[in-house]
């Protein structure tokens, strides 16, 4: 897998000033990245459903000084509710005028037992599991809605050859890999990466805008709770929510890279889609693979489906 490494440089020049919408920014990765584009002086506007948390995170960095001239704004987000998500772009396009970068970074744990043995029966089956569809709703129908809002408010006039406006979407090691018991998360992550690689093509063709995901594995959040203590002690690798937020800084920035999905490990990130691309004959089966890519051409951008 090719790696892609963090740049200070990159990271600086290009966000100083820009003007970005996240989702999910009251705690863990979120909260990382919130701080991380403020302090690059970028202009964020961030949403989360927890008030008093958000509040403290914007207090906490408004009462902070920045030599690059950032700003932070909080709105309470469900993004479940497709109006408010409406609401916090409108917050930005009104303060600045235009919005540069879409950050989605919400994401919730599987709720627990809804397939164990002990707790699947044909009595209990009969009731609708709604935890399971809030946590779809949440980790996957809202990032269809975040992305195309963003791509309304984000896209150009076809006269920005460097791809400066961006989507990042927040998927995990579940959307690539299998995750025994989280049969409602890995479903919505894998289908963020589906999501992701809609877009990779499509958004810079017609709307100049570029789409990468972020995949982190073990990362030092609410959401690892359960598993910690084992994790250390076998000294695995473990993110930080920074070493996280550096890989979406990076995503967001750099004009080269689209259509990734960014396993990050260890602090260290990495593109599986380069490393999935590259093999496809051997996976697939050469003869497969060339047809297969015949017939992506012929698709196109997927403007003849209903047709």
């Amino acid at each position: 897998m090719a790696e892609i490494a963090f740049s200070e440089s990159v990271t600086d020049d290009k966000l100083r000033g820009k003007v970005v919408v996240l989702t999910g920014g009251a705690q863990g990765i979120g909260a990382a990245t919130v701080e991380l584009l403020y302090t690059k002086g970028a202009h964020v506007f961030f949403g989360d459903w927890d008030e008093q948390k958000g509040q403290q995170v914007t207090k906490r960095l408004q009462s902070q000084s920045t030599k690059n001239g950032g700003s932070v704004s909080f709105r309470r987000v469900d993004v479940r509710n497709h109006d408010m998500q409406l609401a916090l772009f409108d917050d930005a396009k009104n303060a600045h005028g235009c919005i540069d970068i879409a950050i989605q970074c919400v994401g919730v744990a599987e709720p627990a037992g809804w397939f164990e043995p002990e707790d699947l029966n044909l009595e209990s089956v009969r009731k609708e599991p709604i935890p399971i569809k809030d946590n779809v709703e949440i980790n996957l129908t809202s990032v269809l809605w975040f992305s195309r809002i963003a791509l309304a408010y984000l896209k150009g006039d076809g006269t920005d050859k460097n791809f400066s406006k961006s989507i990042v979407l927040t998927s995990s090691i579940a959307g690539i890999t299998e995750a025994p018991g989280l049969f409602a998360y890995s479903s919505a992550k894998h289908g963020v990466i589906g999501t992701m690689r809609a877009l990779r093509r499509f958004a810079p063709a017609k709307y100049g805008v570029r789409a990468n995901a972020i995949c982190p594995w073990a990362t030092d959040t609410q959401l690892l709770s359960g598993v910690k203590e084992s994790w250390e002690k076998q000294s695995m690798p473990m993110n930080t929510p920074v070493d996280v937020a550096k890989m979406i800084l990076q995503c967001a920035a750099d004009g080269e890279l689209n259509g990734k999905a960014v396993f990050v490990a260890g602090g260290r990130g990495f593109d599986t889609e380069e490393g999935i691309d590259r093999m496809l004959p051997q996976w697939m089966g050469e003869e497969n693979a060339n047809v297969f890519l015949k017939g992506q051409a012929i698709l196109g951008l997927g403007g003849n489906w209903a047709q």
